[in-house]
């Protein structure tokens, strides 16, 4: 079976075959846009329309454990919006110290991030030392805490990327510490193993989403092999750090605010209207039309940037209703 794609919007739209969990064969229509932030807080669609991004793209390609810079657009559902942030804490004069936020609609999420520093042996413990002063440090998991010893006996699966993990505190004495943290759980000592900070997409294999995955366990060779297990959970799908997990999908309107993340300080807008129809034709029957949510914001504050991405999938069907055509078209209802 294959279905035509017809997109008359200047968005980005892909058409691909998939399998449900429940194992349906679906066609999922992914629509994504992209949008410029203008002064006075307006999105306005952008003249370069990011394509929709079928593959993960880590910040180093050479290193099994880097984080992502981006994730991948594909997947059948997702449950509410995931929020994504690439970019770094910006300071206008040298600190050693600077609270950061993202909020969106009525979900904060603040940082708190420090210049470099690094483990010492104290009197009586092994310390986080202070901070040299920074302007600018980036927003990746390689600088929360995390991490995984050369041995890879011991792994922080919800960030193998970062630092502080060790065998034992001595190991950390002279080396790197986490510059990135949540300001309710400070990093002080080696003993502090909080759980990893961050606004960037967390990739497939790391937790929590490698959990959601299910059990893929003896029952499920035997019972339900090769679709996915019983206990799947479509959060497996949500590629944003929990923090940044709205549980209902973002509306047009909705505000968004990153704080720290420019030299002006403070960005803000409200979320962008994704006006498009998504539709299909079967045969034996008219066209279904769709209004998606938008299920995915991912921010590039450095570039005043701003990618939205919505996606609805339609059964391949059989026998006298077989799907045979897709489209995208602007929404003029």
């Amino acid at each position: 079976m294959s279905a035509d794609l017809v997109n008359t919007t200047p968005c980005a739209a892909l058409a691909v075959p998939m399998t449900e969990p429940s194992g349906r064969q679906v066609v999922v229509v992914i629509v994504k846009a992209s949008f410029t932030i203008q002064s006075g807080g307006r999105a306005a669609l952008a003249d370069a329309q990011a394509p929709v991004r079928a593959n993960e793209v880590p910040y180093d390609l050479e290193r099994p454990w880097s984080s992502l810079r981006y994730p991948s657009d594909l997947c059948p559902a997702k449950r509410g919006t995931d929020i994504v942030v690439v970019g770094e804490a910006v300071s206008r004069r040298p600190v050693v110290v600077m609270d950061v936020a993202v909020r969106a609609r009525d979900l904060t999420a603040p940082l708190r991030v420090h210049g470099p520093r690094v483990y010492y042996k104290g009197v009586l413990q092994v310390s986080v030392g202070p901070a040299a002063p920074f302007e600018r440090v980036p927003l990746v998991y390689e600088l929360s805490y995390g991490g995984a010893t050369a041995d890879l006996g011991v792994i922080e699966g919800q960030n193998p990327a970062g630092l502080g993990v060790a065998r034992s505190p001595a190991d950390l004495v002279g080396t790197r510490a986490p510059q990135i943290e949540h300001p309710a759980h400070p990093i002080t000592t080696a003993a502090d193993r909080p759980a990893p900070a961050g606004y960037g997409a967390i990739a497939a294999h790391w937790s929590p989403r490698r959990e959601r995955a299910g059990t893929f366990d003896e029952r499920w060779r035997e019972e339900r092999m090769p679709l996915m297990p019983a206990d799947f959970d479509v959060r497996h799908y949500s590629v944003a750090h929990p923090a940044l997990t709205l549980e209902d999908p973002l509306a047009p309107g909705d505000p968004v605010a990153a704080l720290g993340l420019t030299p002006e300080g403070v960005l803000s807008f409200e979320a962008p209207a994704l006006r498009v129809v998504l539709w299909a034709r079967f045969d034996g029957g008219p066209p279904v039309r769709v209004r998606p949510s938008i299920d995915t914001l991912l921010l590039e504050p450095g570039e005043r940037r701003v990618e939205i991405v919505a996606r609805q999938a339609f059964p391949i069907g059989r026998g006298l209703r077989v799907l045979r055509e897709l489209g995208v078209d602007l929404d003029d209802g």
